[in-house]
């Protein structure tokens, strides 16, 4: 973590606490979630488009024989024989994708994810807030590899650019804490390529006029940037790599729905077996809701036997809040759908409309709420 730095020189602090979450890359990580065997092998992301296929995301042991995101697969393959190639899950990368949302969402509604890659969280601690930045970001990251099997790196510093910087610094899965004053002096090393959304034209000519680093365009003289990028353009870099006019991080909104689903491998599993996984799942769920302040106004439950899928759904008025009314309802929805419990191959829990918590009466008195649409 953070401490003195040589050669640094401290400017002005600007009061804000932002913190950098590096996931790359995501599409590895959650693959390797769902099958440890990937865990040291060289893996490779994309497929989609046949021949046109391009890669989504490498791994480091792919990405140093030279695999690169954007590039044809058919390239990839060749510089790298030995990978082994995943499609990719939609689904599933935007559903881990939530759960990092609600871990996020758990310490600071003010968050945003720019790529499946990264994230920023601002920290700043307020009076109805009185967070600790440093706490929660070493709570963030514990929680992401505990709960999700995801390791993160991460940044803390006075603004995007510079907490940017310092989660790559923090490779891998630390914390770098940048302190406050000291960002810019920080950062002046620092190539190009850490700012964000950059066009590739804008920074090839950078290069080509000798501004390779962060702190040759922040210290660059008024009027030497104009004719290399043109004005608006270099007012808008001056800013960026100075962290000055950034945009605050807005307030998260929640999702729309979440779903929590298992496979059912044991095929001796038991009625109650099979309703402790449903607990666990309605568990995890209703957890994920509860980091935006929101409470579910429909419950789902869904057993797959193959190609079968059976379901019951239930509305609910006031919102699902709590674990134990949660398992209740959806106990009752499954009672009938998972008997007899032989060939159950498939269980999957889905929370939706989602919204603010509203004093209004059960729609069904004494059931919870848990009336069968």
């Amino acid at each position: 973590m953070g401490g003195g730095y040589p050669g640094l020189v401290k400017g002005s602090s600007r009061g804000r606490t932002i913190l950098h979450l590096d996931l790359d890359p995501f599409f590895v990580s959650v693959e390797r979630r769902m099958d440890s065997a990937l865990r040291g092998r060289a893996l490779i992301v994309g497929g989609a488009g046949g021949a046109l296929a391009v890669v989504a995301a490498a791994s480091a042991e792919a990405g140093v024989k030279g695999v690169r995101a954007g590039q044809p697969l058919a390239t990839a393959r060749r510089l790298c024989p030995e990978a082994v190639v995943r499609p990719g899950d939609l689904e599933n990368y935007a559903r881990v994708g939530e759960e990092v949302g609600a871990i996020l969402a758990s310490h600071s509604r003010r968050f945003e994810r720019p790529s499946a890659d990264e994230a920023y969280v601002d920290l700043t601690p307020d009076p109805t807030r009185p967070v600790a930045p440093v706490p929660a970001a070493e709570s963030i990251k514990d929680q992401i590899h505990t709960r999700l099997g995801i390791d993160a790196s991460l940044g803390l510093a006075g603004s995007r650019i510079s907490a940017r910087v310092a989660s790559a610094w923090a490779r891998p899965r630390g914390l770098l804490v940048v302190l406050p004053g000291y960002e810019r002096s920080f950062i002046a090393p620092a190539s190009l390529h850490f700012l964000p959304d950059l066009p590739p034209h804008l920074e090839e000519a950078l290069l080509r006029a000798g501004f390779e680093t962060l702190g040759q365009v922040a210290e660059a003289p008024q009027g030497s940037l104009e004719p290399v990028v043109g004005t608006l353009a270099a007012a808008r870099l001056r800013a960026a790599v100075r962290g000055e006019d950034e945009d605050p991080i807005p307030v998260a909104a929640p999702p729309a729905w979440v779903y929590e689903e298992v496979r059912v491998r044991d095929r001796r599993a038991t009625h109650e077996d099979l309703l402790s996984l449903l607990d666990g799942l309605v568990s995890r769920a209703s957890r994920r809701i509860r980091a935006f302040g929101v409470q579910a106004g429909s419950v789902i439950v869904e057993v797959r036997r193959g190609e079968e899928v059976a379901r019951r759904s239930a509305a609910l008025r006031p919102g699902l809040c709590d674990d134990e009314t949660a398992a209740r309802v959806v106990r009752d929805l499954a009672g009938a759908l998972i008997e007899p419990t032989a060939g159950v191959r498939g269980l999957q829990v889905r929370l939706g409309r989602l919204a603010s918590p509203r004093n209004e009466a059960p729609l069904f008195p004494g059931l919870a709420g848990s009336a069968l649409l």
